[in-house]
């Protein structure tokens, strides 16, 4: 919906041409195989299977004169501050005014433009340096006895993180906690 939104926006004005559209981060690269690489490409950060880091990555890899804007449903410094020291064009939340988009998409496309974000708050992470890390192993598929392993703690303090986390995430199982989390960009993997 965002996706159509977006083209839809763009190519009613007239000082845009919408090369195409991708659902997901290999399409998009794929499209760029095929078509030639459009003078910015706008990519959401959460995608299916590839996220929009992911296609940062591979676009500088292969086209490094890419100009990539990234945009962030729920915007975090830790990903802007990745995104401008990976080459990213702009980091701005989908929730940008579209006039200030569309001029931002001109500005990056013309070079006027270095890096772009907007006037978000950034969501700050509500887990500790040690919950992340848990997190993260538990969307591994890794065992509460596996983690207590491979961070050097016991099984019960692995569990207690886990209680923290589910309720922070106010999710009923585990795997519910962490596919929020994953849907709200806390973790990639």
């Amino acid at each position: 919906m965002i996706r159509e939104g977006l083209s839809t926006m763009f190519a009613s004005r007239e000082r845009f041409a919408v090369a195409g559209t991708a659902a997901g981060a290999e399409e998009a690269l794929e499209f760029c195989r095929a078509n030639g690489l459009p003078d910015v490409v706008l990519s959401d950060i959460v995608m299916p299977r590839r996220d929009g880091l992911w296609l940062l990555e591979q676009m500088l890899k292969e086209f490094p004169d890419a100009k990539v804007l990234l945009l962030a449903g729920m915007p975090r410094a830790e990903e802007e501050e990745w995104a401008r020291n990976h080459g990213a064009k702009g980091y701005v939340s989908k929730g940008m005014d579209t006039i200030a988009l569309a001029d931002a998409v001109a500005g990056i496309a013309s070079g006027m433009l270095e890096f772009v974000t907007d006037s978000y708050v950034p969501v700050k992470s509500p887990f500790t340096e040690k919950q992340l890390e848990t997190l993260k192993y538990l969307a591994l598929g890794k065992t509460r006895e596996e983690i207590a392993i491979i961070q050097g703690c016991a099984a019960e303090t692995v569990k207690s993180r886990i209680t923290e986390i589910r309720r922070k995430m106010d999710a009923s199982n585990v795997t519910a906690a962490v596919f929020r989390a994953q849907e709200m960009g806390y973790i990639r993997l």
